[in-house]
């Protein structure tokens, strides 16, 4: 079967991966299981306040949450929800289970993280605070009490609730850098640097260490080690991560060094050479954007490393804890645009669509990464069953620049998948014009210019774009599958068909995609036992796939097992009832059976 699933697109994956990369965590390790140490010697003379303060969970019995009938029927209906990933919903479920157990600390942990992840910080503060008191303080409590001390500048409940963090995973990282933030506040700059300990760590992390070290240097007005700091963090990757140069690069232009800031963006642009990221430094230094800044307040470099750490557990450690720390360096910058991208990336990646759009809608339209953003809405728009919004925003888009081809290609990749197949060729013809040479370089859009090309008919020119792309990607298991496919399927080129689809079979070999092609190339060749076999471990892979059913069925009439046929042609028609031409397909088989005019 042609493998038809919908490819994130080339500029979706580059966003995505753009979004995480930011501050060059990628590849960081932490020991997130390791022992470590519970810094709670310190007397929390302002924590301990917590002990009898009142949580207030009045809200809970106005939850529109009619069918929970008891405490306990709300706890389960949240993990539910947690299931779902629904951490809004798990907060207001929690909250009823917890006004009935208010004691229960497992309960007022799990409300907590809920609340914090669902972007609720002021919600969860009360039960942080209460956390604090006793015993088995958890990774999070602490760090929420934290960052509201330092969203109102309270160094002193800052640094005692950062005491309380147990040193373990992310905290590794985290801690110091917060505490040396907690002191650059304080405009103790000696002290900052002492907290923030040696940049040389070799654990993946020295470079952000580095970065925030340079910018509590440039904060204290000590510009020589700042800029060593900023080389050493911008030296670490090639051509640098977009948070650091920009940081560097306002440092240079504040420094009077504007073409060496230039040098630092267009290192930066030749390694992304799409990017928009710097078009308002560029401006700047043309005369026309705004003045350069720099991180001038403890919650905004605070909020910096739970982004970079938020970034780090994004690569490695899943969504639920990368979400987490995103919410709270959200707490911290609300109108910090690589934040919002950050957290409607990580929804995105947990299949939330509309919570994902309303991230990146937070995005200031004058934002270099407003045009990210907002492809990243068309996407999230179409997952999320919004397909004409989608392509509005996309055509408006093009529109506005027809010059770059990232809209003009999404565009055609959303109207592909809606199987608007002589749209989707127009919108690639269009990106292929505009790419020009690059084009040379680019398989997947010959990949998926030849399925809308195929798919609309035109098979001549569908046929010259799959062979260009493999003489780009020669053993690319997609194109291999679906030009193989259609040439069994056309009764073209047989063997060389077959083996093309034998290779993509190897490099996937559970995909129940191309297995059913290599199945149905069989077929074709008239090796029906061999069919069958293959077919049957394609339907095992993919059991909800109409086509692949009606193809065993098809081999399974033509090695004699006629009522096997049948339960699979009749069980083809149940998936696939949409698809009044392969209904009737099956019909006229469940009549006759296969005769000389179908059975091959």
């Amino acid at each position: 079967m042609r493998d038809n699933d919908r490819l994130v697109t080339s500029l979706g994956a580059v966003a995505s991966a753009a979004v995480v990369g930011l501050l060059l965590l990628s590849g960081c390790k932490t020991s997130s299981d390791s022992q470590g140490a519970q810094r709670s010697d310190l007397a929390p003379s302002t924590l301990a306040q917590a002990n009898d303060e009142f949580v207030d969970l009045s809200g809970a019995t106005q939850l529109p949450l009619s069918s929970v009938s008891s405490s306990s029927g709300a706890y389960l209906a949240a993990q539910s929800a947690i299931g779902e990933r629904d951490m809004s919903a798990a907060s207001d479920y929690l909250l009823v289970a917890l006004a009935a157990d208010s004691g229960n600390k497992d309960l007022m942990r799990q409300t907590h993280f809920a609340l914090v992840s669902a972007g609720r910080i002021p919600e969860a503060l009360p039960i942080a605070r209460r956390l604090l008191v006793g015993e088995g303080i958890d990774q999070f409590s602490p760090l929420t009490v934290a960052a509201d001390a330092l969203e109102r500048d309270a160094f002193d409940e800052a640094d005692e609730a950062l005491a309380r963090l147990p040193i373990t995973g992310y905290n590794t990282i985290l801690v110091p850098m917060l505490e040396a933030w907690v002191a650059a506040g304080r405009g103790e700059f000696d002290a900052a640097v002492d907290a923030m300990g040696p940049t040389n760590l070799g654990d993946g992390f020295d470079a952000l260490r580095s970065y925030h070290l340079a910018l509590i240097l440039d904060l204290a007005d000590r510009p020589v080690e700042a800029e060593e700091a900023f080389v050493r963090s911008v030296e670490s990757q090639p051509g640098g991560a977009y948070r650091v140069v920009l940081g560097y690069g306002d440092f240079l232009e504040r420094q009077g060094r504007p073409e060496d800031a230039r040098e630092l963006y267009r290192t930066f642009l030749v390694a992304n050479p799409d990017s928009l990221w710097l078009e308002n430094a560029l401006a700047r230094l043309e005369g026309t954007g705004s003045p350069a800044s720099r991180v001038d307040e403890a919650r905004e470099g605070a909020a910096e490393a739970l982004f970079a750490i938020a970034s780090a557990a994004h690569q490695s450690d899943g969504p639920e804890i990368a979400l987490a720390y995103g919410q709270v360096a959200a707490y911290l910058m609300p109108k910090n645009d690589v934040i919002s991208l950050l957290i409607g990336d990580i929804l995105e990646m947990q299949g939330k669509h509309l919570e994902a759009i309303e991230a990146y809608r937070r995005i200031s339209a004058s934002s270099p990464l407003d045009w990210t953003a907002r492809l990243r809405v068309a996407l999230n728009q179409d997952d999320a069953g919004q397909p004409d919004q989608a392509i509005a925003l996309l055509r408006q888009m093009v529109e506005e620049r027809p010059d770059r081809s990232d809209a003009i290609v999404v565009l055609g990749d959303i109207l592909r998948v809606h199987e608007r197949w002589d749209e989707a060729v127009e919108a690639y013809d269009i990106a292929f014009d505009l790419q020009g040479n690059d084009v040379e370089d680019d398989w997947r859009l010959r990949y998926v210019r030849g399925i809308a090309l195929e798919r609309s008919g035109d098979w001549p020119r569908a046929e010259e774009d799959f062979l260009a792309a493999l003489e780009i990607e020669p053993d690319h298991p997609f194109v291999l599958n679906y030009l193989g496919y259609t040439w069994v399927d056309r009764g073209e080129h047989l063997d060389e068909a077959l083996d093309m689809i034998e290779r993509a079979v190897n490099q996937r070999p559970l995909d129940g995609f191309i297995t059913d092609s290599l199945g149905w190339a069989y077929y074709r060749l008239g090796r029906f036992e061999e069919a069958v076999v293959q077919l049957e471990r394609a339907v095992e892979y993919e059991p909800g796939d109409p086509v692949i059913n009606d193809h065993l069925g098809d081999a399974y009439w033509m090695v004699g097992r006629r009522a096997e046929a049948r339960f699979q042609w009749r069980r083809a028609m149940s998936l696939g009832e949409d698809d009044s031409e392969l209904i009737d397909t099956i019909q006229t088989k469940l009549q006759s059976g296969l005769t000389d005019s179908n059975d091959i």
